[in-house]
């Protein structure tokens, strides 16, 4: 009886065992910029990070305007290949305070994670 036990235990332990995800997850930081061009009235930056594949190049850029309290997002902007992104200034924020900013999230498919980020703020043309 006590062989069967045993057995039975071995058993469930190498399933359990090779059921087990064998990756890890690797965390990649992620550096978002900004910058002014007054003579064409937009903003532009980059979104860059150490991730293999572009797989945090090319997250989605939130501009916000920065206000007393909680800043309001202004507009949401995808990178192009080359992981740069511009934004073309509109009324609602010409002349306010505005800085960009990436969230952090998971890739689904992949053990990947990449964390947010926020550049300096600036003032839109």
């Amino acid at each position: 009886m006590a062989r069967g036990v045993f057995a039975a235990l071995v058993v469930l332990l190498l399933a359990v065992a090779a059921t087990a995800p064998a990756e890890t997850t690797h965390t990649f930081s992620v550096t978002v910029t900004i910058s002014v061009d007054r003579a064409t009235h937009r903003l532009n930056g980059k979104v860059e990070s150490e991730a293999p594949s572009e797989f945090c190049d090319g997250a989605a850029v939130r501009v916000m305007r920065s206000l007393p309290g909680k800043d309001k997002v202004a507009a949401r902007v995808t990178p192009n290949d080359f992981s740069e992104w511009s934004l073309k200034s509109f009324p609602a924020i010409a002349g306010k305070r505005v800085y960009a900013e990436v969230l952090q999230y998971h890739l689904p498919s992949r053990p990947v994670i990449c964390l947010g980020a926020r550049s300096r703020t600036v003032t839109a043309p």
